[in-house]
């Protein structure tokens, strides 16, 4: 039933990638998950009085207009693609394989068994036959028995996978032959071994961002109220993405927040696109967020913060409408912040010397899927500690970013998931 006034409950969000700046396309909308939004045309009234004319006020004029505003949008599997690409222009996409292992402590007893997609593989004492690896002198010696024997096989789920053992070690290494996410769902189990996990993991499609490139695309972004009586459409024209900007926390889910600045508005009495196309939704977790210096978990991390920012430079020039000509890129900046309980050593040197550190924040999900953020030279402040009473003193870091020559970048956004291509 049509409602008199408009709730948020309602709204909706629609967006697709312009061919030119400003010009809406007509089809190949996606609907999007968000929470909230303020992106809105103004047009303020300025004042020229003249004089001999009393002291009553006079007309006011139309000043220009302002087309701007935030987003706050999750965080998650498959949506957070479409934003970074508005950020930072397409990604690079390759196809990565599920791999997973199975450690071996010590050498297999006869009967001990490992289990691959449903199928059961014996260790034996005597000569083996059919889905069988016969024990060996030491363990590491039997492992590569074992890796001849599946790699030899002709069963119809251990063929669908490649296995090896790394040097120096006593480990299967299982590598699924089909890149993409399907081999996430290939089962491994062991009677007396670990394994990685119950299922291969980190397949799916891997996608890159960097930022500073030269252009980056701009949207047709619809913000709807279709449940309304009259309902209205407000679609805003050349948005082009300027930041975004996220918080990392202890519980809860990840959402960002972006800045976003277009051309103008216009108001529709209907939607642009009746049968969007939509990601199916699945949040990234604040529990499964995490800081890491050099690759490797920063300890003692309580909160952390993180804004990129496109620095955009809103053109204007003389123009019949009021309108900017264009919203382009400047200089790209990143920075953000830690807080960390203080122990007198994490960071406090690199902080003291100016050396430069590498971070990561990101989120991840059971089988192998993330989000990360990656700053491979990041200056830290000295850090401001303060003792407030008996509890844990905490230490922040408000830090900045800068370009790295070796890596050709200042940040790079990574994104592993199902969601074949963005561009």
């Amino acid at each position: 039933m049509p409602k008199v006034r408009a709730y948020g409950a309602d709204a909706t969000l629609k967006a697709c990638r312009e061919a030119s700046y400003g010009v809406a396309p007509l089809s190949g909308y996606r609907s999007l998950d968000f929470k909230s939004t303020d992106l809105s045309s103004a047009q303020p009234l300025g004042d020229d009085p003249l004089l001999g004319r009393g002291r009553n006020a006079q007309d006011p004029y139309r000043g220009l207009i302002t087309d701007e505003g935030q987003l706050d949008v999750p965080f998650d599997l498959r949506g957070t693609g479409f934003w970074l690409t508005g950020l930072f222009g397409d990604p690079v996409t390759t196809a990565v394989n599920a791999s997973g292992s199975i450690a071996f402590a010590t050498n297999p007893s006869p009967g001990n068994t490992i289990t691959l997609n449903g199928t059961v593989w014996t260790f034996v004492a005597g000569t083996p036959s059919g889905n069988e690896t016969e024990i060996q002198a030491t363990v590491t010696q039997t492992v590569d028995q074992l890796v001849s024997d599946l790699n030899a096989s002709g069963d119809v789920e251990v063929t669908k996978c490649t296995y090896s053992r790394p040097t120096s070690t006593q480990t299967l290494v299982i590598a699924f032959d089909v890149a993409g996410p399907s081999g996430n769902s290939f089962t491994i189990a062991a009677s007396a071994a670990t394994v990685s996990a119950p299922t291969l993991t980190g397949g799916g499609h891997a996608h890159v961002w960097e930022s500073g490139a030269d252009d980056i695309p701009s949207y047709t972004i619809e913000i709807g109220h279709p449940k309304l009586t009259t309902p209205v459409f407000f679609r805003h024209l050349g948005t082009v993405m300027e930041s975004i900007n996220f918080e990392m926390g202890q519980e809860g889910p990840a959402n960002a927040r972006l800045q976003l600045v277009a051309q103008g508005e216009e108001r529709f009495a209907a939607t642009v696109d009746g049968s969007p196309d939509a990601f199916s939704l699945r949040r990234f977790s604040q529990g499964r967020g995490f800081i890491r210096r050099g690759g490797s978990a920063l300890a003692g991390v309580t909160g952390g913060s993180l804004t990129f920012s496109n620095n955009l430079e809103r053109v204007r020039v003389i123009r019949e409408d009021g309108k900017i000509e264009a919203a382009d890129p400047t200089f790209a900046s990143a920075e953000g912040s830690m807080s960390v309980r203080f122990d007198g050593a994490t960071l406090v040197a690199e902080a003291a010397n100016g050396d430069p550190v590498a971070l990561d924040y990101g989120f991840t999900f059971p089988e192998g899927y993330a989000l990360r953020f990656e700053l491979p030279r990041v200056f830290l402040p000295k850090p401001k500690y303060a003792v407030s009473g008996p509890g844990g003193v905490e230490a922040s870091f408000d830090w900045r970013a800068a370009f790295d020559d070796s890596e050709g970048t200042m940040l790079r956004a990574h994104l592993l998931n199902d969601v074949t291509s963005y561009a």
